[in-house]
């Protein structure tokens, strides 16, 4: 879902691909040093990242809610976890483009998005309602005029 950004990683990639592509090492090498990041020449090339490896998010998010100093209550973690940010961006995507695309975006069933995104849906139809009751209470505040 999201692209290492893992030096590493990315700088072995552009070589690989490089060398896939019949590069030399020294002509690698200078392709290389004309950016500030392996990940920079990998997108000017049309080099795709590989995923951050779950191990990366769950370290990356141990980082982060310990320097925004969150306080997570949660029996198996003391950080917020890959699969929240899953869920958080799955909702997201659902209130924005609908289920079809959220389910393509995070490779699952349309149905299955649909289960467990249930409650975007009802909260739309009680908003719904509640603007019907709203315009109907509206409606009949008004004086008839005959």
């Amino acid at each position: 879902m999201f692209p290492t950004f893992d030096q590493r990683t990315l700088a072995g990639l552009v070589q690989d691909e490089f060398a896939d592509r019949g590069e030399r090492p020294e002509a690698i090498a200078e392709r290389r040093a004309e950016y500030a990041r392996d990940l920079l020449l990998a997108l000017d090339e049309d080099i795709r990242p590989p995923s951050i490896t779950t191990d990366g998010a769950r370290s990356i998010l141990q980082r982060l809610s310990e320097a925004a100093e969150i306080d997570i209550a949660h029996p198996k973690h003391d950080y917020l976890a890959p699969h929240g940010g899953r869920r958080g961006m799955g909702e997201v995507l659902v209130r924005a483009f609908g289920y079809t695309v959220a389910a393509r975006y995070l490779d699952n069933s349309e149905e299955m998005v649909r289960e467990r995104y249930s409650h975007i849906e009802a909260g739309e139809l009680g908003d719904v309602a509640t603007k019907a009751l709203e315009e109907i209470d509206h409606i009949g505040s008004r004086p008839r005029v005959e």
